[in-house]
């Protein structure tokens, strides 16, 4: 009777282990089908193979730089592939990412917050889940396996065991993906060029009198690996410092091609918070760039 007993439940067990395993990776193949989250959109949304820039960043590239206006501007084409909460690593995945699909670009534009240049990222970033989709690929698959978190241990071990990063990243992985069985193509604030902007708070106009100096070491040592795989696949590294309200970022190095415009923005009705542009502020930073970046591409 006993043996029946323990039968039973290792049959229960194992049923809830199959279906589990099976509910995971179907979640994962349908966020692969989708285009919610930027590696997805930047697989299924994106079908043209060659650029002449992509902005790669954190939540500052997303928000200040609109790739439409930049190409309406100087007839170029980008795509902005900025995911807010990443880091430069994060940023790093995301151009084997992009160089993975087969696609090129002339000019990579990184445009992360100021202080993630001197960074030392010991973890995954929060957002660097939204990756866990192609955790098959080596290189997501290496990416994750190189840090020690639980997290991190969680997203590099779901190669074979699917439903612990799902599990794991429930609220951001397996509701999002029933959400795609609906609405495949609706993208989690982006738009069709991967844009995002932060709204207007106020139009109070007050000048910005004071700019303090923000001394930018280039320490982080994803930077030299970003730089490393841009030459391999003949891409031009521009670093790039989104206007901060009363910063000024000072670099402390000639090693990379800078387009400094932490201080272009002097009055607080540009600014939705001390790191972000608001959306007049995108379209007056967005313009700014585009008449620089032009002076480059000859």
């Amino acid at each position: 009777m006993m043996q029946l007993f323990f039968k039973r439940i290792g049959f229960i067990l194992l049923l809830g282990f199959g279906i589990a395993m099976l509910v995971s990776a179907g979640s994962l193949w349908l966020l692969r089908q989708s285009s919610f989250y930027k590696p997805s959109f930047l697989v299924n949304d994106i079908p043209e193979k060659n650029f002449d820039y992509i902005v790669l960043g954190a939540s500052t590239g997303l928000t200040t730089l609109n790739t439409t206006v930049i190409d309406s501007v100087i007839q170029t084409k980008g795509i902005n592939l900025s995911m807010d909460d990443t880091a430069l690593s994060s940023q790093y995945l995301m151009l084997e990412h992009f160089l993975a699909q087969g696609k090129t670009t002339k000019f990579c534009v990184l445009a992360p917050s100021a202080a993630s240049f001197d960074a030392k990222d010991p973890d995954i970033s929060d957002n660097d889940y939204r990756f866990l989709p192609y955790i098959n690929e080596d290189y997501v698959f290496q990416y994750f396996k190189q840090y020690t978190s639980t997290r991190a241990k969680l997203v590099s071990n779901s190669k074979w065991l699917p439903m612990l990063g799902v599990s794991y990243f429930n609220v951001e992985v397996f509701y999002p993906s029933l959400f795609t069985i609906i609405q495949p193509k609706k993208r989690n604030r982006f738009d069709a060029k991967g844009n995002y902007t932060y709204p207007i708070k106020n139009n109070k106009e007050a000048a910005i009198s004071e700019f303090k100096a923000f001394p930018v070491s280039f320490s982080n040592h994803y930077i030299a690996k970003i730089k490393a795989l841009c030459m391999a696949n003949n891409i031009e590294l521009i670093c790039y410092f989104s206007p901060i309200k009363g910063r000024k970022v000072i670099a402390e190095t000639t090693s990379f091609s800078i387009i400094n415009h932490s201080d272009v923005l002097k009055n607080e009705a540009y600014f939705y918070d001390v790191l972000h542009v608001n959306t007049r502020g995108r379209q007056m930073a967005s313009i700014h760039f585009a008449n620089v970046f032009q002076t480059l591409l000859k």
